[in-house]
């Protein structure tokens, strides 16, 4: 019988956690949504033959349920959201305490990354996550999406090209040298929340803006009720 080891069960439920959070906006249907994953793939695990990759396989059942919890999520015109990012400054609640101001900027900042990444459809934000997320190959990610290959890789360039323009105009994170004036930025550099995304690009290494976020911002693994 075929069963998950302690270690897949981190990696997996990690990454869909990550996946289902940036497809759902409301924090509390993508934690079920990634919940029920879980649960298909144990109920499903028996059936498992090793006919392709394990992670082919989870990967496709939580495309599939994330998908359909997904499927009345609104797509966002990039001018709507410049609106709104322009709009009237945050401020930190009053009832919260000095000590969790970092975490509950961070988390208003996760939510952005979430809206902001609702310019692109269902599917193309998924196939995006696969690749500059998840680093999956374009071969696997056609497999979970039974799409052509080339469609993925021009999807993935689609998508890069069209977040990283607005990031690029609208982001002081994602571009110290931009005049960005967004409703987080007095509160973002109050916790000099750039300097830990340099460091991160300091290492020398081609990291995507949004796997940074998943090493900065809170981190979110729904199946951790599970084991």
């Amino acid at each position: 019988m075929n069963v998950l080891s302690e270690a897949d069960i981190k990696e997996y439920g990690k990454m869909i956690s990550v996946l289902s959070n940036r497809i759902i906006s409301k924090k509390e249907i993508a934690q079920e949504a990634a919940q029920e994953v879980w649960i298909e793939v144990i109920k499903s695990m028996p059936s498992f033959r090793n006919a392709s990759k394990l992670s082919t396989w989870i990967y496709t059942i939580a495309k599939r349920v994330i998908f359909k919890y997904a499927k009345n999520e609104k797509i966002y015109s990039l001018s709507f959201l410049h609106d709104f990012l322009y709009g009237d400054d945050v401020n930190l609640p009053n009832n919260i305490e000095e000590k969790e101001n970092e975490i509950w900027i961070k988390k208003e900042c996760d939510n952005c990354l979430t809206g902001l990444f609702h310019c692109l459809t269902n599917e193309s934000r998924m196939i995006y996550l696969f690749r500059d997320v998840i680093q999956l190959q374009y071969k696997e990610i056609a497999e979970i999406m039974d799409r052509d290959e080339q469609y993925v890789r021009k999807t993935v360039s689609r998508s890069r090209g069209k977040l990283k323009n607005f990031l690029n105009r609208e982001c002081r994170i994602y571009n110290t040298e931009s005049k960005c004036k967004c409703r987080m930025n007095k509160l973002i550099e109050s916790i000099n929340l750039t300097r830990e995304y340099q460091k991160i690009r300091d290492m020398g290494k081609h990291i995507s803006f949004l796997r940074q976020a998943e090493m900065i911002l809170p981190s979110k693994n729904y199946w951790d009720k599970f084991f």
